[in-house]
């Protein structure tokens, strides 16, 4: 299927990506200028560098140098974003230098790994947010768009807000060259000094200094962390439901995190105009939220209990997150389309914040992405706060800046070790947020229970039978016996988000739960029945008294055998409604029918897809809850998947109205 996407690109595509923006910002549309046709040569990315002296022997001259020019001559699925000779030079004029030659063989290397990514992107494989992978720095960047008024108003692709793509999508034998005006230069700054520069966000930069919390942001890689360089480059091969897999563990493993910052412009626009103003607003939210707490800590700005400090931390994530990443990484199929179906949900992943005890729930309707929203699409009562595309950041930033008299700077949300967005409103955990937004089915799916998976790039992979590994996760543990744990590759499968969890082997692990607002839950485990499948014991509670839930799970069996009794559903909605009712008697419930698989196959409809009923609890946000997985028969092969957890409160699984099947 891949290889039949890229010949498609290589004859058919002459559309540019299309960006879902506000309609009061700068829209990417279709423009059929020449440097938008693809073309293909028979080349190879070198090839193609060579066969063009005239405009990139700088760059070749720097892959030459660090090595990297010979994998720019083998097969693979390379995206190669080229600066022109003229960007070479003038990045060299910047630093001081005249030549290539005066560049060291370390700082080649940065250069070349910079502007190369290991998967083969088209604009038209692009949203407006985060390319989907890292490039060959371990570094994300950023695609953007914007219109050239002195060109008919022609679109404009970016990369990092500052390299134009001026040719892109020439397809080669071994990828695709996309040439750029501008070599790429990623900030080597941490985020809060990434933070600094910006003029438009001093008094959000303020409240972080004063609180301390900028010091929680300095993490980058962990130093303790090592793996064989054979997992890494090689991989390791696996046999799993019928074909064989190869993973790989990440080289480093990452410390990084989101900021969702609110420009001094939407602050003003709130009457908040200095910090004594902020800090007296966040009292106000915050002591309602927290009443114990109320006027015990006012003064005491970096105390984690101080309501400044509160407003700054649930502005933060220990989460790495594109625009484009918070609930599906899109590349080459659209999810929110083929598989969800949006007049019954939006795409929806829920992330616990830096605000001890608190969550944000992030919505991805088709007017962009929102923080805290309640409803499904424009069917909303409670509208949330949108988080503005790169494009509509940078027309935002430089407006701002222009409108309060200052010189328009470059601008680059991303940070060595994280990203900022700019929202478009105050952002707060309230009382509507934990009793109506929250008040709802959460369904959270188990690559946001760590940071570990989204800080490796490990979310949204479409390389086929190709698995992240990882031998360490944050908040889990393995018992002393670490299984195969891998991040499942992105495809059209019966997963919703089609993102899950595999572990494989003669696994028992725990993993600490997000917290939630105070309720009383029934918590439920969706999966997938298998003949590979194993039988489970299931624990719960607090980390050191995780108790069974019940007898063991047999993933082997089907919803079709009477200890689940799943009955496909008829016409008869009245008997329908019986069928669930004596399902969940027996602790069992079918899938959504919201999430189809490649456009059919309903999860519903499915007799292998359904929802455990673990424990009914009420759960404190104030606690560590811990669910443990253990596999209770011999068997070196078992297989797991692990999709979404839901927790389903009270007012819903024994609501005034039976609970939807969305």
């Amino acid at each position: 299927m891949k290889t039949m996407n890229k010949m498609l690109k290589r004859t058919l595509y002459s559309v540019l990506c299309t960006l879902c923006l506000m309609p009061a910002f700068t829209s990417c549309g279709d423009d059929l200028s020449q440097e938008n046709y693809y073309t293909f040569t028979g080349e190879m990315v070198s090839d193609y560098l060579d066969n063009r002296p005239e405009t990139f022997s700088q760059f070749t001259q720097i892959l030459q140098k660090s090595g990297m020019y010979g994998m720019m001559a083998t097969y693979g699925t390379y995206t190669c974003l080229a600066p022109t000779n003229e960007a070479v030079n003038e990045y060299l004029r910047d630093r001081g230098l005249s030549s290539v030659d005066q560049l060291t063989k370390a700082e080649c290397d940065t250069l070349s790994w910079n502007h190369i990514l290991t998967e083969t992107y088209f604009t038209t494989d692009l949203a407006d947010g985060n390319f989907p992978s890292a490039n060959m720095n371990d570094r994300f960047l950023t695609f953007s768009c914007d219109s050239d008024a002195l060109n008919d108003g022609n679109v404009m692709y970016y990369v990092n807000m500052a390299s134009k793509l001026i040719v892109r999508d020439d397809s080669v034998e071994n990828g695709v060259v996309h040439t750029l005006d501008h070599v790429i230069q990623p900030s080597s700054l941490y985020l809060p000094e990434k933070l600094q520069e910006d003029k438009n966000i001093t008094l959000f930069m303020s409240a972080l200094t004063l609180t301390g919390l900028n010091d929680s942001l300095y993490s980058y890689l962990d130093e303790k962390y090592s793996v064989g360089t054979d997992s890494i480059y090689k991989g390791i091969i696996f046999h799993r439901t019928g074909a064989n897999y190869r993973m790989y563990y990440p080289e480093k493993r990452m410390k990084r995190y989101t900021a969702f910052v609110e420009t001094n412009q939407v602050f003003a626009d709130a009457g908040i105009n200095n910090l004594d103003d902020l800090k007296a607003y966040a009292k106000q939210v915050y002591d309602e939220m927290f009443p114990d707490d109320a006027g015990q800590y006012d003064e005491d700005w970096t105390n984690r209990k101080n309501p400044l400090n509160r407003f700054i931390a649930y502005h933060l994530l220990p989460y790495y997150g594109g625009v484009n990443d918070f609930t599906i990484s899109e590349s080459g199929i659209d999810y929110k389309t083929t598989c969800a179906m949006p007049n019954l949900i939006d795409c929806t992943d829920w992330y616990t914040t830096m605000l001890p005890g608190t969550v944000m729930k992030m919505s991805s309707p088709s007017e962009g992405l929102f923080i805290n929203r309640k409803g499904v699409a424009s069917r909303y009562s409670v509208k949330g706060i949108m988080v503005y595309t790169p494009s509509e950041m940078k027309t935002i930033h430089d407006k701002l800046l222009e409108d309060a008299g200052y010189e328009i700077e470059p601008l680059n949300q991303q940070a060595l070790n994280g990203i900022y967005h700019y929202i478009d409103g105050i952002l707060t955990y309230n009382t509507t947020t934990r009793d109506v937004v929250f008040n709802d089915r959460i369904r959270w799916n188990v690559i946001t229970m760590s940071s570990e998976f989204l800080n490796a790039g490990a979310r949204g992979n479409t390389n086929g039978q190709h698995l992240t590994g990882f031998k360490q996760v944050d908040g889990w543990d393995f018992h002393g016996i670490v299984p195969t744990l891998a991040l499942r590759e992105r495809g059209v499968w019966m997963a919703t988000y089609s993102d899950a969890v595999d572990l494989i082997g003669q696994f028992d692990v725990s993993f600490k739960l997000p917290p939630v607002p105070a309720n009383t839950y029934e918590i439920r485990f969706a999966y997938g029945a298998g003949n590979d499948r194993g039988v489970v014991q299931i624990y719960f509670g607090e980390k050191d008294n995780m108790q069974p839930m019940g007898l063991p799970i047999d993933f082997r069996i089907w919803g079709g055998d009477p200890s689940i009794g799943w009955v496909a559903d008829t016409e008869d909605n009245e008997e329908n409604r019986a069928i669930d009712k004596a399902m969940h008697n027996r602790g069992f419930m079918k899938d959504m029918d919201s999430w189809n698989q490649g456009g059919s196959n309903n999860l519903r409809a499915n007799n292998g897809k359904y929802r455990k009923i673990l424990t009914t609890q009420a759960l404190d946000p104030n606690k560590e809850y811990w669910l443990r997985i253990k596999l209770v028969i011999e068997n070196s092969e078992a297989e797991l998947p692990i999709n979404y957890f839901e927790f389903c409160p009270k007012s819903v699984y024994a609501g005034l109205t039976a609970e939807d099947t969305h």
